[in-house]
């Protein structure tokens, strides 16, 4: 399903060269619910924005369904990112002017989905997280459990067979974290969507089916 081959990343701060991924190889089937676990500045999320084609390695090859990943076209890469990939985030990422809905249709609307269908599709996907009876609530008008939830169905509306989730639990207590770690096993199991959670609990990387563990810019196979 995804393959990392050999990623390295590095970046230039002035006269220094700092490199951050010293060579991740990994592979990821599809179905899988995988934590990439590690401390604070081990390249978690440098690794996560690679995977996730938000920025592109210094060397390494990276396949998704077997395709090698050309980083030479910007909108082949965002039409990938688009209907491959959903993304959660720490802070939820909402838009605090719309509604739920609203949320939910915005990856429908760079798709050119008509209204009609945007909202049908929102709407539907509000009833997966259990959120259809706030899709007219304003984020500040949800608590964070709910923002989060909205922010997870905005994730699936299109489908995507890849979520990336970073620290999604963070932002929230232990209840709430644990009601949304069962809301991502759910939908791993109900959908075979593949599910990469980055975080540096314990607690929520046991609840993954595999972990892998990152320090200093490496995989490691036993715990850190």
């Amino acid at each position: 399903m995804l393959e990392l081959k050999d990623i390295k990343k590095s970046y230039k701060i002035g006269p220094i060269e700092l490199e951050v991924l010293k060579g991740i190889s990994l592979f990821i089937d599809k179905g899988e619910l995988l934590s990439i676990m590690g401390p604070s500045g081990c390249g978690k999320s440098t690794l996560m924005n690679i995977i996730g084609l938000l920025d592109k390695p210094t060397s390494g090859s990276y396949l998704i369904s077997n395709n090698q990943i050309s980083y030479t076209d910007d909108d082949k890469l965002s039409n990938i990112r688009n209907r491959k990939i959903g993304f959660v985030f720490q802070n939820y990422h909402l838009l605090p002017k719309l509604n739920a809905l609203d949320n939910v249709s915005i990856p429908l609307i760079y798709r050119g989905d008509k209204k009609q269908e945007r909202r049908r599709k929102s709407l539907d996907f509000l009833k997966k997280v259990d959120m259809h009876t706030r899709a007219y609530h304003r984020p500040s008008e949800l608590s964070g459990g709910q923002q989060q939830r909205v922010a997870i169905a905005r994730a699936l509306v299109g489908n995507p067979s890849i979520i990336l989730a970073d620290e999604p639990t963070g932002a929230l207590d232990t209840k709430i974290g644990d009601e949304i770690m069962n809301l991502f096993k759910k939908l791993n199991k109900d959908e075979s969507i593949t599910i990469i959670i980055i975080t540096h609990d314990p607690n929520i990387a046991k609840e993954c089916s595999r972990v892998v563990y990152m320090k200093d810019g490496l995989i490691h196979d036993h715990k850190i």
